[in-house]
């Protein structure tokens, strides 16, 4: 896979930077979201969300992120 060629390919436009850009930004939101929150929240592990954001995207993470916030605010409901 020729990392350089697909980088340029995808900006050979202004549809395709728009597309890049707007994942990449997608993605950098989600990572600072989760930082945020795993902090305030206590939330372990966090790198099961970097890892799947980083190789598959956004539309893994998120859900994914959501399901670990959930989970922790179950656990801290019960024990309070």
């Amino acid at each position: 896979m020729n990392l350089v060629l697909f980088a340029h390919e995808l900006v050979a436009n202004r549809i395709g930077a728009f597309f890049g850009m707007d994942v990449i930004v997608s993605a950098v939101a989600l990572l600072g979201f989760t930082r945020i929150e795993s902090k305030r929240l206590g939330i372990r592990n966090r790198w099961r969300v970097v890892v799947p954001v980083l190789s598959v995207g956004v539309s893994l993470g998120l859900p994914l992120f959501l399901y670990l916030r959930e989970s922790e605010l179950e656990q801290k409901a019960q024990i309070a």
